[in-house]
């Protein structure tokens, strides 16, 4: 016979788990802030200390809009970058600890699974050419097929083809296989996943980025009365070195969400700025992105279709085809904070501001 009540088991339980919950937010927070200390650092070794009634701001504003100070270093980053401060502005930890796990729920994890993700989305404009599922491989229309089968499928077209593992992102898990990685006897211990095609970039692209893929990334999010609208997006150039554009070394470069031209600046991965690519020399002023308006039209129909996520960063080239070829779609923490510090207050009118208070009322 138990010594405690039943009712103050459940107690003891809910307490436990509330602990746990605000230690997970306290160490969240923590590496949030860690992080913007250090880009502001950055930011502040080449531009000079940030305007101390800009930080005055970002304080009142984290405190008296956003509930609490703990969201003022990254406010601190963005006015640092921009030169003052801008009412409306979402800071990073803010976005990631209420904004997210506030909107976003279970079903945003299925972004993840990119086996999955055109059962989803249902468009031509994914490269997909086949699937591993449970060590099983499966065409595009998911037919099984043998390791014969998919060697034949994967190089039809080109003598590479790309490998993505489900719950992969920021280029981890991505790999260029060739004919020859397929054994004739055996079976590739492989991981779920899917293979896709190599996007062939527009010129405007591959000037740019010749080495790496470029990519163009769109955030698009849901509107009040359920329309949505294309609300920023920057473009990731490939460093000399790399097959892939990486988050350890990219280039970032705002983009007009209106026009697709290209801001006059960009930034380093450590976000120190260039007006020119450290390796092809060009100058990111004066350029105007090919074929975005199909690519942000593209990106809204694609979301009108899964209204269930509030807010998605898609991540996409122009081929040289000029059609807009879609890599991967990110739900979870889509990064928001690069067009934030760049471009933003880009989601005013959303209401996300408020939704601490429903975060702390929970």
């Amino acid at each position: 016979m138990s010594l405690f009540p039943k009712s103050l088991k459940k107690t003891s339980l809910a307490a436990a788990r509330r602990l746990y919950t605000e230690l997970q937010q306290t160490q969240r927070q923590a590496h949030y802030n860690q992080q913007a200390q250090a880009v502001l650092r950055a930011v502040e070794s080449q531009r000079g200390p940030t305007d101390r009634s800009a930080v005055r701001q970002a304080d009142e504003y984290a405190r008296e809009v956003l509930g609490s100070t703990r969201y003022a270093p990254w406010l601190h980053v963005y006015a640092a970058v921009s030169g003052s401060f801008r009412e409306g502005w979402i800071p990073d930890n803010y976005y990631g600890l209420v904004v997210d796990p506030h909107k976003s729920g279970e079903v945003a994890k299925v972004a993840l699974i990119k086996s999955f993700t055109n059962r989803i989305l249902n468009t031509e404009a994914l490269p997909d050419l086949a699937y591993v599922i449970d060590g099983l491989y499966y065409a595009r229309d998911y037919r099984p097929v043998s390791q014969r089968e998919l060697a034949d499928i994967l190089f039809a077209r080109d003598d590479r083809a790309v490998f993505k593992a489900d719950n992969s992102y920021q280029g981890r898990s991505v790999s260029f296989m060739t004919r020859e990685d397929f054994p004739a006897e055996g079976h590739l211990p492989l991981p779920d996943g899917v293979f896709q095609a190599p996007i062939h970039q527009h010129g405007f692209f591959a000037a740019l980025s010749p080495s790496a893929t470029a990519t163009l990334r769109i955030t698009t999010a849901r509107e009040l009365d359920g329309s949505i609208a294309v609300k920023a997006a920057y473009l990731r150039l490939g460093r000399v070195d790399d097959d892939i554009v990486r988050s350890r070394s990219h280039v970032r470069v705002a983009v007009d969400p209106a026009s697709g031209a290209l801001d006059e600046t960009g930034f380093l991965h450590d976000w120190r700025t260039i007006d020119a690519h450290p390796d092809t020399g060009l100058r990111f002023g004066g350029r105007v992105i090919p074929h975005f308006a199909t690519a942000t039209q593209l990106c809204r129909s694609l979301h009108q279709g899964c209204p269930h996520m509030p807010c998605l960063g898609w991540d996409l080239c122009i081929d040289e085809d000029d059609q807009p070829r879609l890599m991967e779609w990110n739900a979870r923490y889509n990064d928001i904070k690069f067009s934030e510090a760049t471009r933003g207050p880009c989601f005013r009118g959303l209401g996300w501001e408020n939704l601490w208070r429903q975060h702390a009322a929970a």
